[in-house]
This record gives C-alpha cells, structure tokens and sequence, in this order.
C-alpha cells in the first residue's frame, strides 16, 4: 500500500512538472508576441507564424489533458520540440524579431529532463532552424548576422551543457537526500523501537524509575513509579507535590525537600529513605536514588530517579532485631546464674589448685559472655548505626593470652599445641572487647580447622606506630580460588562444608569490620593442605575519626 502511494505522488508531480514547464513557455511565447503586435504588426498576419502560435497553444493544452506518467518518459520530449519548431516559424516568418532568444526554454527543458540526449537533440534542432530562417529569408551574411546565426548556436550549447551539470548535480543532490531520508527513517524507525522496548523493560522491573530532562522535567516514568506514588504514568511531573515523612516517619518533608525535586535540581542522593502515605493509614519505605545524566560533552543531559518499596526489608529488619534483643535476654538470665555459682564455687575453702584455676577461667568467659549479650542487646537498639568503639590503651599480649586460655580447652581435646610467640608488652589504643573478639575467632578459627596434633602459635609486636599480631597454624588451608570470599558473610569453604566442622561463616567478616573501625587492616596468606596465617594491622595511636 505503501509503494503505491509513493508511485501515485510520484506521477502527480511529473505531470505537474511536464504543465509547470509548458505553461511557462506558453506564458512566454504570449508575452513575445503582444511584444511583436506592438512593433510589427504585419510579422503576426503571415500563415506560418500564426500557425506557430497556434502549435504552442495546442501543444500546452495537450500538456494539460495528457497523463503523462503512464505513458514512455520520451514522449514528453515532443513538447519542447514542437516549442522549437513554433519559435523557428516564428523566426522565419520575422527573422529581425529576435524571437531566437526564446530557444533557452525548451533547450533547458530538453536538457534538464533527458540530459546530454535532450541537450543534443535541443541544439541540433535550433540550430537547423537558425540556418533554414536564414536561408528562406535570403539575407546576406554580414558582421550584422553574426550574433543570431554563430552565436546563438554557441550560446545554445553552453546553456544546454551548464543545464546537463545542473541537472546531474541536482539528481545527484536527490539521491543523496533520498538516501539520507532512507537512513533516517530507518534509525527513526530503529529509535521508536527501542524506545518501546526500554518502555516495556521498564514496565517489567519492580522498583520505579523516572527520566529527567534537562530542564528537570519528568520526561518518562513507569508503572512501577506511578503505582508506587498513586500517579499517572503519563504525568511524569505530577510528582513534583506530594506527601513523604523523613526517616524517622514523623518529620514532614517541605516540597523542595522531596526527593523527585531534589533530583530535578539538580542534586545527587544514594538510598534516601523516605515514608510515604499506603493504603489506609500505613506507611511505606521508599529508598530513592538520583543520579545527573551527561551528555558526550560532558554537559547536563537530565537525571534518572530510581525508587525502591523497602518496606517489608525494614520490617524484616525490625522483626530480626526484636528476635536478637529477645533471645538475648533469656540468656542473660541463666548466664547471671551460672556466674552466681561459681562465684560461690570459688568462695568454697579447700579446692584443689586446677579447680580453682578451672572456675576462674570459667568466670571470666561467663563474664565475657555477659558483655557480649549486653553488646547484641545495644546493637538491637542501635541497629542503624554500629556501636561506638571504647577506645582505651590496651595491651595486645592481654588480650592474646586471654583469647589462647579461653580456646585452650578445645585445643587439648583435639592435642593441638596454643602457642605465644611474643612477651614484650604492645600498647595500642584500641576497644579492649572489640579486639578480643578479633582475636577469638582467628584463634577459634586456627584451632578449628587445624589438623589433629597440629599447632597454633600467636604473636603481637609494634614497631614505629603500627601494631601487628599474628595467628598462624598448620591447619588444611584455604584454596587460592576461594581467598577473596573469606571475609564474605556466611561464606565457608566447599571443604569445610563437606566435612564435620561446624560454622556460621560469620567470624571472619565481623573481625574485618572491627579491625577496619580501628582504622587497620586484616590480610590472610593460606596455602591448601600447608595452613593459614593472619596477619592483623593497627594504628597504635587508635583511630584516626575517634
């Protein structure tokens, strides 16, 4: 249906052309000869010019009648010469008119039309009718003749051979922008495409996403956007007025303080959390992110907006804290009492010497525990921000005697040699209990999944300004492939995972993120089946943001 519609416009337009050009010439040739009336009168009543004229009326009603697009494209050439024909009866019947002038029309026609054939035939022609005129007329050849009989020909050439360049320039110009029209249809085409194909991915996703433009208008939106804040997916700027609660769920927020006009000032914005009205009177929690788009150079393009319904996260978040602060207090009771026992336990006269020794350790651990319980309970009420460290001076040898005596136990269960390789003092201001519990599990860990009869040794030491401690074994080791996922929470080992050792995958990653709030760093070299060794850094002046 196409092709023929483009064939249809294409035949109007030659046949409006073929009129066009006709009716020019006619309007021409009327022109000459109201001309002549004026001046030679006579030169108009000989037969032959009259039937000139007569020619070029009759041929441009034809012009008019003729649908010229269904018949040969040659056929059209008769038009311009029967204009020829008329212009040299013209010229025979007056050969002082100077009618040989209006040979440029029909010449630049046969040129323009059929190119270097029509300009040839359009020459030939008027020149044959410049000789015939001078011949029937029987004028000598004179310095006077010179410019209708040589020049005119010469003149006629030029006219049609520039007109030839022309027209191939222009049909050259045509084809170039036809293609170019292609091209641009097709990327139009290409475009629009993925246009539908971005709108329906972004139809398909769960969060809400809109595009900014430039201007900070809402350009495009999805449903996910428009369920999420009760709007019209095709009213993307419907988002500038609404109502949303700061984090706290109570705070108003003003109209430039919501996150959609944030965005479209301007302004970027990781994981805002914002509340806003749900069904009934509930709330929701919205994490919004925005993000200034570029263009190629580097200028201001618009913003993307990406909305996220967190609201069941926060509420699972809310669940598990109550859970941990709930399960903690049930073991701070029976813990009170067990410490309460072996304080009367140590309080007893006559107990051997390893006894005693034995309900020590036990106390301390007992009382250790109590500060863990104490620490999750705080980390419930404060889960949003971690606990602020107590910083204080702190032996390191303290804490890695305490930590080997509180593993020595499950140590000799397995003949497992604890070692401490160091003795002289290392002072670090640090959190006491925070970096017991680092010390913990490397040793937890280096007992664990050490070999039967193998050996753990540890060791701190400072030297200028940095404080090390170091807790090697000889333990089965970790493949090179899985090094970079130790310190991921709830990783553990395909090896491990397979045999009888038990984990939470947890150790680790708590460990890197206390010695990292020291301002340290933890760094493991393991070879598979040849042990691990851990190597903790510290800034001994503590950290730098206490």
């Amino acid at each position: 249906m196409s092709g023929a519609g483009d064939s249809r416009r294409a035949g109007a337009t030659f046949d409006r052309s073929v009129v066009l050009s006709q009716l020019l010439f006619g309007a021409v040739l009327v022109t000459a000869v109201f001309t002549l009336l004026l001046f030679s009168p006579v030169a108009l009543t000989k037969p032959i010019a009259i039937v000139a004229v007569a020619l070029v009326f009759t041929a441009t009603g034809v012009a008019i009648i003729v649908p010229w697009h269904r018949f040969p494209r040659a056929l059209v050439m008769a038009l311009p010469i029967v204009d020829i024909l008329a212009i040299g009866l013209i010229r025979i019947a007056e050969p002082a008119a100077g009618v040989g002038l209006l040979w440029f029309f029909p010449t630049i026609w046969l040129a323009s039309y059929f190119g270097l054939t029509g300009a040839i035939i359009a020459v030939a022609t008027s020149s044959a009718l410049v000789w015939i005129s001078e011949l029937v007329s029987e004028r000598a050849f004179t310095a006077v003749s010179v410019p209708s009989v040589v020049l005119l020909p010469i003149v006629l050439s030029f006219i049609a051979t520039s007109t030839v360049l022309s027209s191939r320039r222009a049909g050259a110009q045509r084809v170039l922008l036809r293609t170019q029209a292609k091209q641009l249809e097709r990327a139009l085409r290409r475009a629009n495409k993925q246009e539908e194909r971005l709108a329906e991915v972004l139809n398909a996703v769960d969060f809400g996403v809109v595009r900014l433009d430039r201007d900070g208008r809402g350009g495009v939106m999805n449903t996910a956007y428009a369920k999420l804040y009760g709007l019209d997916v095709a009213d993307p700027d419907a988002a500038r007025d609404g109502v949303a609660f700061a984090a706290d769920r109570a705070t108003p927020l003003s109209r430039a303080e919501l996150p959609f006009n944030r965005a479209a000032a301007g302004q970027e914005f990781d994981d805002e959390v914002t509340w806003i009205p749900g069904e009934g009177s509930e709330l929701r929690a919205v994490s919004v992110t925005a993000r200034r788009l570029y263009d190629e150079d580097g200028g201001l393009e618009g913003g993307v907006i990406v909305a996220r319904d967190i609201t069941e996260e926060r509420n699972a978040v809310r669940a598990r804290d109550d859970l941990v602060a709930s399960v903690s207090h049930e073991l701070r009771t029976p813990m009170t009492s067990v410490l309460g026992y072996i304080d009367l336990s140590l309080d007893a006269e006559g107990l051997p010497p390893n006894v005693t020794r034995n309900l020590e350790i036990m106390q301390r651990n007992g009382d250790r525990m109590l500060e863990l319980i104490a620490s999750i309970l705080q980390s419930a009420k404060h889960a949003e921000a971690p606990v602020p460290l107590a910083l204080a001076p702190v032996d390191l040898h303290d804490v890695l005697r305490d930590a080997v005596e509180a593993a020595q136990a499950r140590a000799d269960e397995r003949d497992i040699r604890l070692t401490i390789t160091t003795s002289e003092p290392a002072v670090v201001r640090a959190d006491g209990f925070r970096l017991r519990q680092v010390v913990d599990n490397l040793v937890s860990n280096a007992v664990k999944y050490n070999r039967q009869g193998g050996e753990v040794m540890v060791g701190a030491t400072v030297d200028e300004g940095m404080a090390w401690v170091v807790v090697r074994d000889t333990g089965i080791g970790i493949p090179e492939a899985e090094l970079p996922k130790v310190f991921e929470r709830f990783f553990r080992s395909g090896g491990v995972r397979q045999g009888t050792v038990h984990g939470s995958g947890l150790g680790l990653g708590i460990a890197r993120e206390l010695v990292e709030r020291h301002g340290g760093e933890i760094h493991i070299d393991s070879e598979e089946g040849s042990g691990t060794t851990v190597i903790v850094t510290l800034p001994v002046a503590g950290p730098e943001d206490a």
